[in-house]
């Protein structure tokens, strides 16, 4: 065998590999728009970077046919391969959005990690809801004691609302609410830079009147959220920067 040929056939293997775990990042951990604002194309660059060149191009460089100790190069080859993909698996799997939280007329895609940074644990969002993210709601008390009672506490302690556990509940049962905080089309239009709202309508073949648009901020990128108000579904971000 040839080393060309040995680089053809574990870059074959490696695409395998590429594929499957693209369909879990794409469909599982960063579904949807997820992976284009909260790092799932940063993620994936690690992989290719390890899976489909790393690997391949180390046993080019080592394989010769009949080369004394081959078998035992091409197992340290794959064993750091694996290695360091495990390694980037690990580091996209604790980046993965758990929820996105609507407060306060924004959407905040978080990971576990947007947690860790405030001080506080995780919640579990399986207690929310079976997929992930899970989507919630962040809503103080309407008791306006009980309300400045927690502000007060979330102030002590530096904790915006919207990642306190206790305020959540089921984003679809105040979708009505979600609906109705949407931005006015001068708004969005005062901030469109780049004319990217009439492109936008158009790639999603409607009017204005037919979304509502709310601003998200993730980790990566800070834009709007369209939701289609016929039938409530999250249809893609818009590139225009939304306030703060």
């Amino acid at each position: 065998m040839t080393r060309f040929r040995a680089f053809s056939y574990h870059f074959l293997i490696s695409l395998v590999v590429f594929f499957a775990i693209s369909y879990v990042v794409f469909f599982h951990w960063f579904p949807g728009f997820f992976f284009a604002i909260d790092g799932g194309w940063e993620g994936m660059r690690i992989i290719i970077g390890v899976d489909l060149i790393l690997g391949p191009v180390l046993t080019l460089i080592v394989f010769k046919h009949g080369k004394p100790g081959l078998k035992f190069d091409l197992w340290v080859i794959a064993l750091l391969q694996s290695t360091c993909l495990l390694a980037g698996l690990y580091i996209i799997y604790s980046e993965r959005p758990i929820f996105f939280i609507y407060y306060d007329k924004h959407f905040y895609s978080s990971s576990a990690d947007t947690f860790t940074d405030y001080g506080v644990p995780a919640p579990d969002p399986r207690e929310f809801s079976d997929d992930l993210p899970a989507m919630v709601f962040s809503k103080l008390p309407g008791d306006p004691i009980e309300e400045a009672d927690m502000r007060q506490i979330l102030y002590q302690d530096s904790i915006p609302a919207w990642v306190h556990k206790p305020t959540y509940q089921p984003l679809f049962e105040h979708f009505d609410q979600v609906l109705a905080d949407a931005a006015p089309e001068s708004a969005l239009r005062a901030r469109d830079e780049n004319d990217q709202l009439d492109k936008w309508l158009s790639e999603n073949h409607g009017q204005f009147s037919d979304f509502a648009f709310i601003p998200i901020h993730s980790r990566y990128r800070d834009a709007y959220l369209g939701i289609r108000k016929s039938d409530r579904s999250f249809i893609n971000i818009i590139e225009i920067p939304p306030p703060l």
